[in-house]
């Protein structure tokens, strides 16, 4: 067996798994260090990292209920400053009142936990149970892509087993949920992921069976798309080459996700149940 008890799952780490089954090995299980660069151009990528992470700190103190005008003076971007506007100006559409930002949901996989973190979680009283995902990438995906990420799987599979606790001790009924990713370099364009009881338990067997699989692997297999090793940092190790890939084409790839879209369990304070 690969995995402690004690290891928590995560879209992140699931889809890293999915992705590249060495890269999971490298990355959980090793915890090997690697020094090399995602992309060619590393100044412009932590640039939109931070402006990334400045733009969901500004939404979630917004959602906290602080003063616009403190919030106002602490964007010293301008970029940012759109994508803040944009959601001010339709970010919130059509969402219920009923709001926990940053929020933070486990559900049993296995023997094992799944964790979610999620932007928003949303919930009308009888209604609709929203999760919401703040999405500051230059490439929108199309939606048949986006329903096959983890993320999208994950998000509503534990909201559906873990949201009792959201909804007055009542489990949510898997109709009412509903995954939104809302697009900061879009105009705040949304792409709408609803849910039903047929989804619900495909994505709790197809989780199971890939905790299982991950946990009894044997060998763990590099890629075989080649073009993904171009933005892993394990490449030359993997003798997959030196030289990394093009910002400009990784974020033209709908199926490269910035590193802000996985979830690093080491940086994890709290988990809540």
């Amino acid at each position: 067996m690969n995995l402690p008890e004690d290891f928590v799952f995560s879209q992140g780490n699931l889809q890293d798994y999915v992705d590249c089954p060495r890269r999971f090995e490298l990355k959980y299980l090793r915890r090997q260090r690697w020094p090399a660069a995602e992309v060619d151009d590393m100044a412009a990528f932590e640039r939109h990292l931070e402006q990334g992470d400045q733009f969901h700190r500004l939404v979630q103190q917004s959602l906290l209920g602080l003063p616009e005008e403190t919030l106002r003076s602490r964007i010293n971007d301008d970029e940012v400053a759109r994508w803040y506007d944009a959601w001010l100006a339709n970010g919130l559409a059509e969402v219920p009142a009923q709001r926990w930002p940053e929020l933070t949901l486990t559900a049993r996989l296995g023997k094992w936990l799944l964790l979610a973190k999620m932007d928003l979680v949303a919930i009308e009283p009888g209604g609709a149970a929203l999760v919401l995902d703040w999405k500051t990438g230059r490439h929108q995906p199309r939606p048949e892509r986006q329903a096959q990420r983890l993320q999208t799987r994950v998000y509503r599979y534990v909201l559906a087993e873990a949201g009792a606790r959201l909804n007055g001790g009542e489990a949510i009924d898997q109709t009412r949920i509903e995954m939104r990713y809302w697009y900061a370099q879009h105009e705040g364009d949304v792409l709408r992921f609803p849910y039903d009881e047929d989804q619900y338990k495909a994505d709790g067997r197809f989780l199971r069976d890939l905790a299982r699989e991950i946990d009894s692997c044997e060998v763990f297999p590099l890629t075989e798309e080649v073009r993904r090793c171009r933005f892993c940092v394990y490449r030359s190790l993997c003798d997959r080459g030196e030289q990394p890939g093009s910002l400009a084409e990784w974020e033209g790839d709908e199926d490269m996700a910035l590193p802000t879209d996985a979830l690093d369990i080491d940086a994890l304070d709290e988990i809540a149940f």
